[in-house]
């Protein structure tokens, strides 16, 4: 069994902590070790260093050598050009197929809180079981939801297809975008829908015979790839081919569309860490409910999210539900309802070529 921890995404919605050279994933929001060295330490007696494999940017080498010291180098898997999930774990399967024929593989996000890791590993040690009952189907994890959440993508599971070692393996009958909280609801109420994790397996095999299918600009790519993976050529083919590969989601671009995909429900605690709210639900509130980390005072102020990095000297007086961010450079004034749309601000920055903020 393989596993492919994917660390290669912007981070743009926690601007400004979260910058180009050293996006979320590479930092230390929530305390404790950087999210992506969270996500590897959770492998940690389930999958060898030597069967880990991470995708990351370009722009991130430095950064993810100097906090993957222990990883085979061959293992850090350079993308040149940012194209989303489906080209990230297909090459990643191709290259696993290349060095061990064909695996199981699981594929992670870098940046998610899963409490406790034990809790993670168990549900993965049945995986490959799953994959051996049946070979062909791809597969997912669920998380039964703790709550109506608008943030999440959601998957309305079907009947049960098989037991393993005590764990129910469903059909996944659809999968659905974030939600309106009318509809969040009405999946919550139901029980008959998971959170989408974003946590995948399936054996290298089955996903790469999908992306041939639902994606053949891709699968010609990686194609063009094969003679080159694992060689010293590979990072001069990669420059070539990958850039004009299509930006999709593996979701989008194979599962919506796929004929056997299954869903198993993690038991444990879960959270994607898309957005500055996130904060409230992991570090703790003072007696007027505000989350406060770093060099922060409030007054007469309630609801509020007050993150200061570095020395800078975060105040607030007589506000509510706000979330205020501040940088040594740059600082962030929104709405709890409006962290989604972060990732606009930066967008204008961009349009506005205010490049040394981003």
């Amino acid at each position: 069994m393989y596993a492919v921890i994917m660390a290669g995404g912007e981070g743009t919605r926690f601007w400004p902590l979260s910058r180009a050279t050293c996006p979320k994933q590479f930092l230390s929001i929530l305390g404790g070790e950087p999210l992506l060295a969270q996500t590897l330490a959770r492998l940690e007696g389930l999958i060898p260093p030597d069967r880990i494999l991470v995708t990351i940017n370009r722009k991130h080498r430095e950064v993810a050598q100097r906090l993957l010291g222990n990883l085979p180098p061959k293992n850090l898997i350079v993308e040149p050009r940012i194209r989303d999930t489906a080209p990230c774990i297909g090459l990643a399967a191709s290259i696993v197929r290349q060095r061990a024929g064909d695996q199981t593989i699981i594929c992670l996000p870098s940046d998610h809180v899963i409490h406790p890791p034990d809790g993670l590993r168990e549900c993965l040690s049945h995986t490959e079981a799953a994959v051996n009952g049946d070979p062909a189907a791809l597969y997912t994890i669920g998380i039964r939801p703790a709550y109506p959440a608008t943030g999440y993508g959601y998957i309305l599971r079907g009947s049960a297809v098989q037991q393993v070692d005590g764990i129910t393996v469903y059909e996944v009958a659809s999968f659905h975008e974030k939600p309106s909280m009318a509809v969040a609801e009405a999946y919550f109420d139901s029980g008959d829908y998971f959170w989408n994790s974003g946590i995948f397996f399936w054996r290298t095999d089955a996903i790469l015979e999908n992306v041939r299918r639902r994606l053949p600009e891709l699968a010609e790519g990686l194609d063009q790839l094969a003679p080159d993976l694992d060689t010293d050529r590979m990072e001069t083919a990669l420059a070539r081919v990958f850039p004009r590969l299509p930006r999709i989601s593996i979701d989008y671009g194979v599962l919506e569309q796929a004929d056997r995909v299954r869903v198993v429900e993690g038991h444990f605690a879960w959270d994607d860490v898309g957005t500055w709210r996130v904060l409230r639900g992991h570090l703790p509130a003072d007696e007027h409910a505000n989350i406060k980390a770093g060099n922060v005072v409030a007054v007469d102020t309630g609801g509020c999210t007050l993150y200061s990095a570095g020395n800078h000297l975060v105040t607030a007086l007589g506000v509510r539900d706000l979330i205020i961010v501040a940088t040594p450079d740059a600082t962030l004034v929104t709405t709890p309802d409006n962290a989604e749309r972060v990732r606009d601000l930066v967008a204008k920055l961009k349009e506005r070529h205010l490049d040394r903020y981003l």
